[in-house]
């Protein structure tokens, strides 16, 4: 059984995902280069249909080949998470450095009651922005089956 699932991973304002194909044998054991040389063949090659699995097949084809991409897509998923962490930060420290850059422009220009006035709208403005990325910090992963193949030889009978 050849499979094709997407990994998500959303958040406020991000969203990210990858693709991950897996390959089950019937004996139940995972080949992620046979998985990936499917893949390639799916789309360069022409596909004839034999037909479809029984239902109480289905199910249990579909429950192994989600169970190796849990097991295959933690990597990816660790990695998606790890991008939306730097994001965050980096968006952080932009946030800090506008804002110390706008504290010191605001400074130099102005009456002292103008300046006060301006500093606390920025400080406003910062601290919504804060709460912003604290909020984006919160992700929802997801793994969705986009595809889902019985492979075998021409002619051949799969059971």
């Amino acid at each position: 059984m050849w499979s094709l699932w997407e990994i998500n991973l959303s958040a406020d304002d991000f969203s990210r995902r990858r693709f991950l194909s897996v390959f089950v044998n019937d004996e139940g054991r995972t080949f992620l280069p046979t998985a990936k040389r499917i893949w390639d063949l799916l789309l360069t090659e022409h596909l004839e249909s034999a037909g479809t699995a029984v239902a109480s097949d289905a199910s249990e084809l579909f429950e192994a080949s989600r169970n190796a991409a849990l097991t295959q897509g933690e990597r990816i998923f660790v990695e998606l998470t790890e991008e939306h962490r730097v994001r965050i930060q980096e968006e952080r420290e932009r946030a800090k450095y506008a804002y110390e850059a706008r504290h010191q422009a605001i400074g130099r220009v102005g009456l002292q009651t103008v300046r006060d006035y301006r500093r606390k709208r920025l400080r406003v403005d910062h601290d919504a922005r804060m709460a912003q990325l604290d909020a984006a910090e919160a992700y929802s992963p997801d793994l969705n089956a986009v595809l889902m193949l019985r492979v075998g030889a021409p002619g051949s009978v799969m059971p």
